[in-house]
């Protein structure tokens, strides 16, 4: 539903955490995943854990098509004010 929007980008980025034993040393990196998300102050980034990825991904996708649908509407009210003005 609505409730679960989420306005904002996922991000995964890989790197190396520093320490020479590690599989990332030798390439394997790391995978880090964030929500980039905009607010007042600029943006925002949030640490999403493997286990949060689908819910947050879920809220990312929810708020795309309510966008679209929002968007949708939009041009439809341009296109009924247009044909009032055009009927008067």
């Amino acid at each position: 539903g609505l409730g679960g929007m989420i306005r904002g980008s996922l991000v995964e980025t890989r790197k190396k955490c520093g320490r020479r034993e590690c599989e990332c040393a030798r390439g394997k990196l790391h995978r880090h995943r964030y929500l980039s998300t905009g607010s007042k102050s600029g943006n925002r980034i949030v640490y999403v854990s493997d286990a949060e990825k689908s819910a947050f991904a879920d809220g990312v996708r929810d708020y795309e098509k309510a966008w679209k649908v929002i968007c949708q509407i939009g041009e439809i009210n341009i296109r009924l004010i247009k044909e009032g003005e055009s009927h008067e």
